[in-house]
């Protein structure tokens, strides 16, 4: 019995051996099979990338040049293509879409309209934003050398946008570009058309911004900053690219739009009376409305002229400029915003969810007075705004930095001014203006030219003193914007700086405390006699 169990136990041991070495023989194959589909993947994911420079012919054919398989190489026989002046040479990637081009547009309407796109700021490297269902195109400028991020001018600002959030298009694609933004000037004013959808063939506003004797002849003008004016798409960008607008028509004479680069310190001419007058007699709104919508003839701006005035008068800022903002944030008063919350300003009304995020006042005067006190004169008017209170007495607080909603005490545009920080809409500070324009054409145009108004084109922070001399306090600085604008409110002799003794009184944006040596960080109150700041009129050489 012990022989028949050992024969047996024998069998089952060679039985199992072959087994396992079946087996065995199956997960190695196995494995060979998943390291080969590793190394397939692996392969294909990482294999270079194709890059095709192609020249885009005036006849809307392309042509072939060359396949890189580095980005930074294309862009290099990119621009030699350039140099050379053949017509339209780009870069494309394995799908046909454009990476960099010679004379392109960028496209921000790539997003549904609650959704805002970001980019870089690249004089301050702060964080801006913009919608494209507001203002559709910027100009093409430059693609980065891992092609991720695209250069681009816009409302004022140069900036650097992710190349996922946007779309390149050549200038010259008639399927695909139907309208840009551009200028006329009409009756002696440059009017603003602009586009919210650039595959069509027309135009969501025209926006006038502002009277001007320069030459600018008859022909269609291209700017994307409203300052400087080209005839040609071309000659615009090659300028941007070169940091200069030496080929502009106006290189010696930048055009501001005067109601849109005056600060809210100016005050209007006009009185309660007047702005009612201009409420219910000229726009014709006869009460507040009860529900919404409401009808025709209802505007919660109904009677609400003392509360504009009062607004001024207590916290120091232009009673018009607030109407004028509030009917572009409101749509006269009659949005339902306006109505359920009693917010004329669109506070807090961001884009994804406006109904349900906005700020709800006791009643529209209520609204009016926390814009002014809180908003503007605590917020974006103030120099200090978002500064410790223990640190005030540093001049180095006193500038906008990128927490900081200053920018300037303008309605402005995304280089500067309310607009960087306000709104969405690239072209929002435009649209306010031309309300203030309106109304003051209206009322008899005595805003017009009440005011100085000088621009600091430095792109740096200036200091403004609390006296004319560079030995007295420093109050703030001009925040690090392209086009600074501020109200001069006169002329007196000082030390002298490079040869010129003349400084230029400002209105201060900021609230000065009542020894006139600091500024006050969470400020109530205005004094439009006390709050006066100096700087050298030589800064404007």
């Amino acid at each position: 019995m012990a022989q028949t169990k050992k024969k047996k136990t024998t069998r089952k041991k060679r039985q199992y051996t072959k087994r396992a070495q079946r087996l065995q023989k199956e997960v190695v194959f196995s494995a060979w099979l998943i390291v080969l589909a590793i190394i397939f993947i692996v392969n294909f994911h990482t294999s270079p990338k194709h890059y095709q420079l192609v020249i885009f012919h005036s006849d809307q054919t392309m042509e072939t040049v060359r396949y890189d398989t580095s980005f930074k190489n294309a862009k290099r026989e990119l621009q030699k293509l350039i140099d050379a002046d053949h017509d339209n040479p780009a870069i494309l990637d394995e799908q046909g879409n454009i990476m960099a081009i010679r004379y392109g547009i960028v496209n921000f309407r790539t997003k549904t309209c609650g959704e805002n796109t970001t980019y870089r700021e690249e004089l301050t490297g702060n964080n801006g934003y913009t919608n494209g269902c507001y203002g559709a195109d910027g100009a093409y400028l430059d693609t980065d050398e891992r092609g991720e991020s695209v250069r681009f001018r816009l409302s004022g600002v140069t900036g650097w946008v992710k190349r996922g959030d946007v779309e390149i298009l050549n200038l010259y694609d008639k399927k695909k570009v139907q309208s840009i933004s551009h200028y006329l000037l009409k009756d002696e004013e440059i009017v603003h058309y602009g586009t919210t959808d650039i595959t069509k063939a027309d135009y969501a506003f025209s926006l006038k911004i502002g009277e001007t004797d320069l030459d600018l002849g008859k022909e269609t003008l291209y700017s994307y900053d409203g300052h400087y004016f080209y005839n040609t798409y071309e000659s615009m960008i090659d300028d941007l690219r070169n940091d200069t607008v030496s080929h502009s028509v106006n290189a010696t004479s930048p055009h501001y739009n005067y109601y849109q680069f005056l600060t809210h310190r100016a005050k209007t001419s006009y009185v309660s009376k007047d702005i009612n007058w201009y409420i219910t007699s000229y726009l014709g709104f006869q009460r507040k409305p009860t529900q919404y919508p409401g009808s025709a003839s209802d505007s919660q701006l109904f009677e609400e002229g003392y509360s504009f005035i009062n607004a001024q008068n207590t916290y120091g800022v232009n009673a018009l400029m607030m109407l004028a903002l509030a009917i572009n944030e409101s749509d006269y008063g009659r949005s339902e915003i306006a109505i359920t919350k009693n917010n004329l300003f669109g506070h807090a009304a961001y884009d994804n969810a406006p109904g349900e995020n906005a700020n709800g006042y006791e009643d529209v005067g209520a609204g009016i007075a926390t814009h002014a006190s809180i908003f503007l004169n605590r917020g974006y008017m103030n120099p200090c705004d978002q500064s410790d209170e223990d640190t005030i007495g540093s001049p180095n607080t006193c500038y906008s930095n990128e927490k900081s909603r200053y920018r300037g005490g303008y309605f402005g545009d995304k280089g500067s001014g309310m607009n960087v920080k306000y709104a969405s809409d690239p072209y929002w500070g435009e649209k306010a203006a031309q309300y203030y324009r309106n109304i003051d054409e209206v009322l008899g145009g005595k805003d017009k030219t009440r005011y100085t108004i000088k621009v600091l084109q430095n792109q740096r922070k200036t200091p403004l003193y609390a006296q004319p001399d560079t030995s007295s306090k420093i109050i703030f600085y001009s925040p690090p914007v392209e086009h600074y604008a501020m109200i001069i409110v006169g002329e007196v002799q000082g030390e002298e700086v490079n040869n010129n003794t003349t400084w230029y009184k400002v209105q201060s944006d900021g609230v000065m405390n009542n020894a006139r040596n600091t500024l006050i960080v969470a400020p109530n109150n205005y004094n439009h006699h006390s709050d006066i700041v100096y700087i050298p009129a030589a800064y404007f050489q």
